[in-house]
């Protein structure tokens, strides 16, 4: 890995973004297509009304609230009736907004910063996805935890 590297270097610059106040049924959507054809992202910025950096909105954002649903629907594993119960609630959760479950709210990098950086905050966060924004909180691309294995391992595994 070359540590002179900066974000802008290493950065994915086709991501998708999404509203802070969009639905989670439209957030699925996108991310659906996210992982169906480029860019192959595991989630989506997330922008506020301004057009700045809010968070972002991962497959594993959304596998949380389905616990949350199912544990909301199932008080134990095992019962008979909880598929119709469930569905019930993931019907209600379609209308609940991005910004109620999205994450990284406060994790961000700048395009200017080193690829070492975003490196250490995916390793130690463990996020999935990384927005890099610029000066003006915009964002200008992402970081995956893919693109740091892709890098780092080579090292790795000489």
């Amino acid at each position: 890995m070359d540590l002179k590297r900066t974000n802008q270097d290493m950065m994915n610059k086709d991501f998708s973004t999404i509203k802070a106040d969009a639905h989670l049924k439209e957030a699925y959507s996108n991310i659906k297509k996210n992982l169906e054809g480029p860019p192959h992202s595991p989630g989506l910025v997330v922008l506020d009304n301004a057009g700045k950096y809010a968070g972002v909105l991962t497959v594993d954002d959304l596998m949380k609230e389905l616990g949350r649903l199912y544990r909301d629907a199932c008080d134990k594993p095992g019962r008979k009736d909880w598929v119709e119960a469930f569905f019930s609630q993931c019907e209600l959760s379609g209308i609940k907004k991005v910004s109620e479950i999205m994450s990284g709210k406060k994790l961000s990098v700048r395009a200017g910063d080193s690829f070492e950086k975003s490196c250490e905050m995916i390793l130690y966060q463990k996020l999935h996805l990384l927005a890099v924004v610029d000066e003006g909180s915009k964002p200008v691309g992402i970081v995956t935890r893919r693109k740091v294995l892709v890098e780092i391992a080579p090292r790795m595994f000489k």
